[in-house]
């Protein structure tokens, strides 16, 4: 860094400092929301679920983000303390490069649970390949564009007295992060499409069945109805407008500082919505088998209470015990079954 451009000892601009106070903000607090969203995915998952590739690509893709996290404030907190020695460009790009491992991540758990709700059985194999088809084109194209984004960045970190404003250039105007952005805002809209409609066609055949007397049976489809809306609410609407914000600010020719800002807050509630998702499904899971476990406790003490009344009443009726044991459970057990 030039000489004339360093602050006092011991101080440091307000220019500098409030950027960078604004992104640490940010990447703190989304941090901190991350770390109960851990503890909540393995809480509300069971030894089953937990080997599924839905819930290994949530734990990378929180464990990507705690990552970022922790570089963002490291990197805020040295800026300011230590203005003679600023971190490298190096942790710029590394965060940059694993927002855009998140991302895809994400929209890779979408995908898996568009098939979810599509499966191969349901719609046949031709209409399945067709549909998972263009999302992953989508995905591939995106990796490839973003290892061009990485090469391009690299070689423009390679002149250290250059290297910062340079990067600048061409994060606002290489086409690889639009791309990136018109890329992923399709993928969240197509996946967001069908799985909304899915939600559609439950309720409209919901709607239309006639055997809907039973009670327990209405409330099962309601909760699943529900899971489902916050599924979709979490992991397909909300991405998708925060997607359509990044295009139309990057396009206002906004300031950098201001465009990571609202990148690092897309990504993070992205993670958080897709976790969120998750840990709704395996808490609607757990409530189901508390409640079947429940029912199977109450049948089984009312088995026992049945049992002991009726060897009860068995042994008043001999009170000097001169029936056999055997005789007595034998009534006992015909008394007791069902006719």
């Amino acid at each position: 860094m030039p000489t004339h451009n360093l602050p006092p000892p011991g101080t440091n601009y307000i220019a500098v400092i409030q950027p960078t106070l604004n992104g640490i903000f940010i990447a703190h607090s989304f941090t901190v929301i991350l770390l109960p969203l851990v503890i909540a995915l393995f809480y509300f998952s069971s030894p089953r679920s937990r080997r599924t590739p839905i819930f290994i690509l949530n734990l990378i893709t929180i464990i990507l983000a705690i990552i970022v996290g922790v570089i963002l404030d490291y990197r805020g907190v040295r800026t300011i303390v230590s203005p003679t020695n600023p971190p490298p460009l190096a942790y710029n790009l590394t965060v940059g490069v694993l927002g855009s491992v998140q991302y895809i991540l994400i929209d890779t758990i979408l995908l898996l649970r568009l098939i979810a709700v599509y499966p191969i059985t349901y719609i046949g194999a031709s209409r399945f390949f067709l549909l998972i088809a263009l999302p992953v084109l989508l995905k591939i194209g995106r990796v490839i564009n973003l290892f061009m984004f990485i090469k391009v960045l690299a070689v423009a970190a390679r002149d250290p007295v250059n290297a910062s404003a340079r990067i600048s250039i061409i994060w606002l105007a290489a086409p690889y992060l639009k791309i990136e952005w018109f890329m992923q805002l399709f993928d969240n809209a197509y996946a967001s499409a069908f799985f909304l409609w899915r939600l559609v066609l439950r309720n409209r055949d919901f709607a239309s069945s006639t055997d809907t007397a039973q009670t327990t049976s209405t409330m099962s489809f309601t909760d699943r109805l529900k899971s489902l809306f916050w599924i979709a609410v979490t992991n397909f609407v909300v991405p998708v407008l925060f997607s359509l914000a990044q295009i139309v600010i990057v396009y206002r020719e906004v300031d950098f500082v201001v465009i990571n800002d609202i990148v690092l807050a897309n990504t993070s509630i992205a993670v958080i919505g897709v976790v969120f998702a998750s840990i709704w499904a395996g808490s609607y899971g757990r409530a189901r088998a508390d409640c079947r476990d429940s029912k199977d406790g109450s049948a089984t003490r009312e088995n026992e209470a049945v049992s002991t009344i009726v060897f009860r009443s068995m042994a008043m009726s001999d009170p000097e015990g001169t029936g056999s044991r055997d005789e007595n459970v034998e009534h006992a057990q015909k008394s007791t079954t069902p006719e």
